[in-house]
């Protein structure tokens, strides 16, 4: 089973009713959404937060919210979606994090891929210095930071939050 993550936005209303009540956190995860309200980061989450943050697991504030920001959805134990609970963002943190994404530019995102600190580091999915095709690891990751950079973007402008889950 791989490891994937999924960003999608929602109102602080629905954010703050889901934290008061987190066993509805399952139905509303499987609940069908619009293609617009949903990104899936898939296997490049890790890679992306390493390039953010250069770090592994949190890192400075904003960038390291995909892994270390928000307010965790219940516990661990009662609302597991698979690689822990999700978490949320409230609509004044994700202005912060479109900010700092807006403020870093796709050359210098680029110049962050580090394949064997990735890889000391244990970036998941794993084994970066051991690709061939380096251009094309670069350039996924690349896409996919443009992609929640714009996400993001989206959902500061229209004054929503986000929920994190893997």
């Amino acid at each position: 089973m791989s490891m994937t993550m999924t960003v999608r936005k929602v109102s602080d209303e629905q954010l703050r009713e889901l934290l008061d009540e987190p066993d509805l956190i399952l139905d509303f995860v499987d609940s069908p959404v619009s293609a617009n309200q949903e990104l899936d980061l898939d296997k490049a989450w890790h890679g992306l937060h390493f390039m953010l943050t250069g770090s592994n697991w949190d890192g400075p504030e904003p960038f390291a919210y995909l892994l270390d920001g928000g307010e965790f959805v219940g516990n661990e134990e009662d609302h597991d979606l698979g690689y822990g609970p999700a978490r949320g963002l409230t609509s004044i943190a994700v202005s912060r994090f479109a900010a700092a994404l807006a403020g870093l530019s796709e050359l210098d995102f680029k110049a962050r891929y580090d394949s064997a600190t990735m890889d000391e580091l244990e970036i998941y999915p794993l084994d970066w210095s051991k690709e061939e095709k380096l251009e094309e690891i670069v350039e996924w990751l690349t896409t996919t930071f443009k992609e929640l950079r714009q996400f993001v973007h989206e959902a500061a402008a229209t004054n929503q939050a986000l929920l994190i889950y893997m």
